[in-house]
């Protein structure tokens, strides 16, 4: 986004309305004041007078204020009916894409598997088929309208749930499975590239986390939504359930989203903007992307998150059953603060990413402060992950709190890495480097089904916890290098 700024007056404190030479300002004091007018458009309009320290002393100068016009109220609401509906429409997306692991329970009874490799092959497909959509998904979000991508990967997703639910063989759930996987990744980079597209820099980070928290909301009611359906009527209604919900969410979608400003009633005009915006060097996406080695690193930490996300999500429910012996709805039940925890961290890892960007002295990298953040949630991962382990069953309350805190911090790791990559990445390929490492990360997940299934069947419940451990390791020494990791603006800044 190009801003405009207007420099603000310095007036002298001695009241003879004689303006000063303007100071240098303080990084840590000074803020611009910018009145955001669409996208890639910012003015700063005249204000109300407002106290400012600056490094030679106390000034007055003037704020931006914003102007009551129609147009910006139309604007405003169509920033946020886009925004909410990112929201609601990914946790119902979440819905379609987590069925299957509160209704496998169920499902395992009904039709007579007494192993666990069924439900590990059906869990190793998806992810293999969703890491390479999210790649597609990118590029699309990149080159055609985000809105209809989104509408068209949450329609089809429903219609393949609805068509799980009316199998009967497991070929026909690995092949409506398989293509649920292909289609999921068309949802998650659409709604990053209206969340760009909306969100000046200085918000964007909060509201993506807020954004990435719909995850855990998803997370948090599909056991209650699809488990209890499949407890109560039998495991197809676990999958109709999301499916009919999916169908409902498209088009309440549809009538909420815009993909810009640009494309909003009483918006800028395309061509203005374009004029008013510098242009950048060009990067194909080979350079930019494919052969880009921090892409790759991020790609490498993403894929060990989600070793240890999923690798709890699968199987984590099957251990509270089995330890504990308690009924599969109270483990979904239990579990459920695995996901509470991971909503509470994506809000945490955002404020406190950003919290360290405002602090980081001139010169610092910008996304490296977001790489720190990451790093310290990877090695609390790999202390709390031996202490879950060894709680007895007997203290439910003590592993529904571990629970959390692991939620909370590999939900927090699974928030910023694709935010790093985003902010990294050339500004012509952003939205598809978070997809790029979506599809690296996928194939964690699809290590978290039937291998780590043969580990738990094979070598028991403590080498499954061991290897979670060794991801969470080996992930931490991975981002540490990227610490003071520069956004492509500082890259430009400094060209």
């Amino acid at each position: 986004m190009a801003l405009v700024q207007s420099p603000p007056r310095i007036w002298s404190q001695s009241g003879l309305g004689q303006p000063l030479a303007r100071p240098r300002p303080s990084p840590r004091h000074s803020f611009p004041a910018f009145s955001v007018t669409g996208q890639g458009q910012a003015s700063h309009v005249p204000g109300k007078p407002k106290w400012f320290l600056g490094p030679s002393g106390l000034h007055l100068r003037r704020r931006a204020a914003k102007e009551p016009t129609a147009t910006n109220t139309k604007l405003v609401w169509a920033k946020w009916s886009t925004f909410w509906a990112c929201f609601f429409g990914y946790s119902v997306c979440y819905f379609t894409r987590q069925s299957l692991s509160y209704t496998a329970p169920v499902l395992r009874q009904a039709m007579g598997w007494k192993g666990l490799a069924e439900i590990g092959k059906l869990q190793s497909l998806f992810p293999l088929a969703y890491g390479s959509s999210r790649f597609l998904g990118g590029l699309l979000g990149d080159l055609m309208s985000p809105k209809r991508v989104f509408a068209l990967g949450l329609f089809i997703c429903s219609l393949l749930n609805i068509a799980f639910g009316l199998s009967s063989t497991l070929p026909q759930f690995a092949f409506f499975w398989l293509l649920n996987g292909c289609f999921q990744g068309l949802a998650a980079p659409p709604c990053v590239k209206m969340i760009t597209n909306w969100f000046d820099p200085k918000e964007r980070g909060f509201w993506w986390s807020v954004w990435h928290a719909s995850i855990n909301l998803g997370g948090f009611l599909c056991p209650f939504f699809a488990g209890t359906l499949a407890g109560t009527f039998g495991w197809r209604y676990g999958m109709l359930g999301p499916g009919f919900l999916g169908l409902l969410t498209v088009f309440l979608c549809l009538l909420a989203m815009r993909d810009g400003p640009i494309d909003s009633k009483g918006g800028p005009d395309a061509k203005a903007v374009k004029a008013k915006i510098k242009p950048e060097p060009e990067v194909s996406l080979m350079e930019g992307i494919v052969l880009n080695p921090v892409q790759w690193a991020l790609g490498i930490a993403y894929m060990l998150v989600y070793v240890c996300r999923q690798g709890l999500s699968v199987w984590g429910i099957f251990y509270l059953m089995q330890t504990g012996k308690i009924s599969p709805g109270a483990a979904a039940a239990l579990f459920s603060g695995f996901e509470l925890g991971g909503f509470l961290g994506n809000l945490t890892a955002g404020s406190f990413s950003d919290f360290l960007l405002r602090r980081a002295r001139p010169g610092d990298g910008e996304v490296g402060q977001r790489a720190k953040v990451v790093c310290v949630y990877f090695l609390a991962t790999l202390f709390l992950l031996p202490a879950l382990s060894r709680v007895p069953s007997s203290h439910p309350w003590l592993q529904y709190v571990l629970l959390l805190a692991l939620g909370h911090f590999l939900c927090g790791a699974q928030l910023l890495l694709p935010l790093v990559a985003n902010e990294s990445a050339p500004k012509a390929w952003s939205t598809t480097a978070t997809g790029f490492i979506g599809w690296i990360g996928y194939f964690g997940a699809a290590l978290s089904g039937f291998p780590l299934s043969k580990v738990v069947t094979a070598l028991g419940w403590p080498c499954y916890f061991t290897v979670l451990t060794a991801a969470a390791g080996c992930g931490a020494l991975l981002v540490l290098p990227l610490r003071n990791l520069r956004s492509w603006r500082q890259k430009l800044e400094e060209s």
